[in-house]
């Protein structure tokens, strides 16, 4: 039997990973831009109307009759909500202040540290 070597049965060792190196300080990309500086955002409340539309049309137009336009009532419903809907929500876009002045929404990920 010939002699075995006992590094050949050893599986490699893994390498050490190299040490992460420290970037240099980042200024805040969003530094310069406009911010809202604590206005109120109530425009946005507005954004509940096709909830609203929509969540009530089992409760309030689930019926047959009357027909409008010789669809049923809650048909009539749906298509009224789907079509105030994007008007609503483009009037929250005309109204939310963070939209007329072209100012930051920063998110969690934009801040610093949350790698």
């Amino acid at each position: 039997m010939p002699p075995t070597d006992p590094a050949a049965d050893r599986s490699p060792e893994p390498e050490p990973e190299p040490e992460p190196e420290t970037a240099p300080h980042v200024a805040d990309p969003l530094e310069g831009l406009p911010t809202l500086g604590g206005q109120t955002r109530r425009s946005l409340w507005m954004l509940l109307v096709p909830v609203v539309l929509y969540g009530a049309a089992p409760f309030v137009a689930n019926r047959i009759e009357p027909r409008i336009l010789g669809v049923p009532f809650l048909l009539a419903w749906v298509i009224a909500a789907t079509v105030i809907s994007p008007v609503a929500i483009w009037l929250v876009a005309r109204f939310d202040p963070a939209y007329r002045t072209g100012a930051v929404e920063p998110v969690p990920a934009d801040e610093e540290g949350t790698r």
